[in-house]
This record gives C-alpha cells, sequence and structure tokens, in this order.
C-alpha cells in the first residue's frame, strides 16, 4: 500500500514541477518585456517662466510660447555665468533665456541642467 501512495504521489508531483518550470520561465520573458522604458535626454531652450522651489517645479516657455513643466530634484546642475546656483536663486532669474538638458518620464520631465544664457 506504501508502494502505490508513494507512486500516485509522484505521479502528481512529476507534472507540478513541470508547470511551475514553464511558469517561471514565463514570468521572467514578462518581467524582461515589461521593464520601465528609458527615454532619452532631450534639449530645451526659452525664457525661465516660472520657478518653484518649494514644488521643486521650473517652467520654461519656449520662443513659440509653449510652457514646459519641469521637475527638479536635488541632482540638478544650474549655473549662470559660470557660477553654480541652488533652485532658490533660480527665482531671481525668472525671464531669462535658459538651456535646459531633460530626461522625459512618465511622471513628468524631469531637469537634469540648466544653464542660464542671458
Amino acid at each position: 500500500m506504501a508502494v502505490a501512495t508513494t507512486a500516485c504521489a509522484l505521479l502528481w508531483a512529476i507534472p507540478l514541477s513541470a508547470a511551475d518550470s514553464a511558469t517561471a520561465k514565463l514570468n521572467s520573458k514578462v518581467t524582461k518585456t515589461t521593464k520601465r522604458a528609458t527615454w532619452r535626454p532631450e534639449a530645451l531652450s526659452g525664457k525661465l517662466a516660472m520657478v518653484e522651489p518649494d514644488q521643486k517645479l521650473v517652467v520654461i516657455q519656449t520662443p513659440d510660447g509653449v510652457p514646459y513643466d519641469l521637475k527638479v530634484t536635488a541632482n540638478i546642475r544650474i549655473q549662470s555665468r559660470g557660477r553654480s546656483m541652488v533652485l532658490k536663486d533660480l527665482k531671481q532669474e525668472v525671464n531669462k533665456k535658459v538651456s535646459v538638458r531633460l530626461v522625459p518620464e512618465r511622471r513628468g520631465d524631469l531637469a537634469r541642467s540648466i544653464q542660464i544664457n542671458g
């Protein structure tokens, strides 16, 4: 009786382990294809329209009048006339021409660097 029970258990275990293996392979493929897409950095130039340091937000208006809301992180590089600046100091540069490097993301465009041009 013990031999028959063991044989039945093995008959159930072999197909289940094969199914688990197939499921693992499928999950692996799905994980690889659904990873977050990263976009290439882009350049943007225009006028610094607004700075909101508390919200970590900068708005750049292009020459054709389109506003771009950009999120800012602590890693951003901001330069004006060869000197580094912090986000709160950028408020005094509103309405000046700027060049921005940004990375488009699903949650919003992320500014990487801002260069004050004028």
